[in-house]
């Protein structure tokens, strides 16, 4: 997953459009995205500055990623970098671009999102932004399978959270080691980066991190075949994932469930979970976990009555 950007308490003496931005984060946070985005929207009609705009345009095209909105999310974070380059704010520039490279990462597009990330990388002034772009960069190999280059950029990106004190990123950095390290095989480890990562999105209060930790988790239990601790969390993760509209998190707990029937030889069950999860994945156009899904359906035999087309959330 991709880092947000911190928040902090309301100030007695913040600006109309900054109380606005920090409520809305707090929205996104817990997965109450339509009110996220009202908060977002009231800022810019807030008196806002330019600086002010551009994170607020930022921030609207981070709630339309979630949603897999990719043309609303492209649209909305080219027109926080072009505000954030017109107040000169380099550092701002580079985190709208980040927003990008994770959708472009989300629809298979690997090779533009790296190129982007490499030019984000370049206007990062802060630790803060420095960590987020290299976590998206290692999470762009880790799904190609480059682990070894991956698994450099999360350990930077770890350095330049823990060097920022930007404890939001550092547990997005952990869920996304955890799932790297279980894509390697390693699901004892995966578990074991899992609970710090849990640990950490729990002290922060910071839900949607948290259940990308749990649903990370679970999938680990599945590989050590440890199928009732990997239930108790998926029913967590994935009503909260519903209940957010997130379609591409709902696709991949009901991809965790699938793996679970076959475990249990209920083949038929796995067909429908995967066959839902394919559904959601081409409702939301993200191509490698469509690809990853219709191989898990082919090995079972069978379609399992996926659609090939999209349909309305």
């Amino acid at each position: 997953m991709d880092s947000p950007d911190s928040t902090s308490d309301l100030s007695r003496g913040a600006s109309a459009a900054r109380s606005h931005l920090e409520r809305g984060f707090r929205f996104e946070q817990a997965g109450t995205l339509d009110r996220a985005l009202e908060s977002y929207r009231e800022a810019l009609v807030a008196d806002a500055t330019t600086s002010e705009q551009a994170e607020a345009h930022l921030r609207i095209a981070r709630v339309h990623r979630t949603r897999a909105e990719w043309e609303s999310s492209r649209a909305e974070s080219t027109e926080a970098v072009r505000l954030a380059t017109q107040a000169g704010d380099q550092d701002l520039a580079a985190e709208a671009m980040n927003v990008e490279i994770g959708a472009l990462q989300h629809q298979g597009q690997y090779d533009e999102a790296d190129a982007l990330g490499q030019s984000a990388i370049g206007l990062a002034r802060s630790a803060r932004v420095r960590g987020i772009t290299l976590q998206n960069l290692g999470r762009g190999a880790a799904e190609q399978r480059n682990f070894e280059r991956s698994d450099s950029f999360f350990a930077q990106s770890i350095d330049a959270f823990r060097a920022a004190n930007y404890e939001i990123g550092l547990a997005i950095a952990l869920v996304n080691a955890a799932k790297s390290a279980l894509d390697q095989g390693h699901a004892d480890r995966s578990v074991e980066i899992g609970r710090e990562a849990i640990a950490v999105a729990r002290r922060l209060n910071a839900l949607d991190v948290l259940l990308s930790a749990v649903q990370n988790q679970a999938a680990a239990f599945v590989a050590l075949h440890e199928v009732e601790s990997a239930e108790l969390l998926l029913t967590e993760a994935l009503g909260h994932f519903t209940s957010a509209r997130n379609p591409v998190r709902q696709a991949e707990c009901l991809e965790v469930m699938g793996q679970m029937s076959e475990l249990k030889k209920d083949v038929e069950t796995a067909a429908r979970c995967y066959a839902r999860a394919n559904d959601l994945a081409t409702q939301a156009g993200d191509l490698p976990l469509i690809g990853r899904l219709t191989t898990r359906l082919a090995l079972l035999g069978g379609s399992g009555g996926a659609s090939s087309k999209p349909k309305d959330s």
